[in-house]
């Protein structure tokens, strides 16, 4: 149905997004006791959320949103970042870690990458 005049493209990215928590981001903290809480997204496209649970005292929040938050919310067209009030990762560090994702990547998909095997660091050394 093309005729939904209610709906704005942020409204559309954060029920995308609400998806992606719900299958994937929620059972991963919910793992740890915790959880998060879809706080809403500006039109930058940064989401806003905020810890529950064992997360609001986890000294590793930060890494949280940099290792498995920001990197799957990124996937959803229009989100640009993720902030929490309390942890400090700029945009910037975001997308540093997100080209770093991309070339690992890319490197799994072209025919000549391979880890490198344990008779390969022996004898690198």
């Amino acid at each position: 149905m093309s005729g939904q005049s209610g709906s704005t493209v942020s409204d559309q990215v954060l029920i995308r997004v609400e998806e992606v928590f719900d299958r994937e981001i929620r059972p991963l903290l919910a793992s740890h006791l915790g959880g998060a809480n879809i706080k809403g997204i500006d039109e930058a496209g940064t989401v806003d959320i905020e810890f529950t649970g064992a997360c609001t005292s986890c000294a590793f929040r930060r890494n949280t949103i940099l290792g498995a938050i920001y990197p799957r919310l990124r996937q959803v067209e229009g989100v640009r970042a993720v902030s929490t009030p309390g942890v400090a990762v700029s945009i910037q560090q975001q997308h540093r870690l997100a080209a770093v994702f991309d070339e690992y990547a890319s490197r799994g998909s072209s025919s000549d990458a391979r880890v490198p095997s344990r008779h390969d660091c022996q004898s690198a050394g």
